[in-house]
């Protein structure tokens, strides 16, 4: 789905008009900037994912009807849209792809504190060298720009390899469930059906 669908989608569910929605829905399908694959889900389409839109955008947006929703609920929506009715662990994504871990042998290092614990935080809440892949790409240098301002944003593209592409990274995860490709078919026929009205 696109972030248009995602937003209609928002609008049916929690109401005002799509539009409110779409930071939102911006953020989790910003991967899409960087490898324009279903397998980019794998990099915000989890819970870390949500828990990221959380700390970017507060815990909660107003709509244009006044009514308060949580940030945390449209980005889980946005999740269950696009995996078959899941909203998984980066842990649940990453199962049967250890070997992306090796593509992580020989990190960086960060001396600045900070910079430090944002790049290796999917790493701590995983275990796994592989989630590495959000944090430790061009992504994650697009990221840190947000999250922590473009000097830190500028340190870490100077650290990191020039190799450390979402793209190469990408191109060696395998899906090994369904939900991981696989969009929910009620709301896309609820799509259609919109559509078909027009």
């Amino acid at each position: 789905m696109n972030i248009w669908e995602h937003c209609l989608l928002s609008q049916r569910k929690f109401g005002g008009v799509p539009d409110d929605y779409e930071k939102v829905h911006s953020f989790i399908d910003c991967s899409k900037y960087f490898y324009y694959h279903v397998k980019h889900r794998l990099l915000l389409h989890h819970l870390f994912g949500v828990e990221l839109a959380v700390e970017l955008m507060g815990n909660f947006i107003e709509n244009s009807t006044g009514k308060k929703v949580l940030v945390r609920d449209i980005a889980i929506e946005h999740c269950r849209e696009d995996l078959d009715g899941r909203a998984p662990t980066l842990l649940e994504w990453l199962e049967g792809n250890a070997l992306l871990g090796n593509l992580f042998e020989e990190l960086p290092t960060i001396e600045d504190e900070q910079l430090h614990y944002f790049v290796y935080r999917p790493f701590q809440r995983t275990g796994l060298k592989a989630s590495l892949i959000i944090t430790c790409s061009d992504l994650g240098i697009h990221l840190a720009k947000l999250f922590l301002g473009s000097k830190k944003a500028t340190e870490l593209t100077r650290i990191l390899p020039l190799t450390f592409k979402v793209k190469y990274f990408l191109e060696q995860f395998q899906f090994t469930q369904r939900w991981q490709y696989t969009p929910q078919q009620k709301e896309l026929d609820w799509l259609k059906k919109v559509a078909s009205s027009k």
